[in-house]
């Protein structure tokens, strides 16, 4: 039996991000692949499922992947 956790609602979150072209243009980087790599590196995690099981993890998500990006999306499409 795995004990690899499975991922939730702010790992759908993480790889929705990951596919869409905006996101890879505010992480810079030029692949879905590289864009939850730049996550995982920027979470300090080896799966974006950890955003749901580990409360620092999703913590870091949110200070320095969502809002960074919400905001860049605010100064950059408005």
């Amino acid at each position: 039996m795995s004990t690899k956790p499975k991922g939730g609602q702010l790992a759908r979150l993480a790889g929705t991000f990951c596919s869409q072209p905006r996101f890879r243009a505010f992480s810079g980087t030029a692949s879905s692949d590289a864009a939850a790599e730049w996550i995982r590196q920027r979470c300090g995690i080896q799966s974006r499922a950890e955003l749901d099981s580990n409360k620092a993890a999703a913590e870091r998500f949110h200070r320095r992947v969502r809002i960074p990006y919400v905001n860049w999306q605010i100064a950059n499409y408005q």
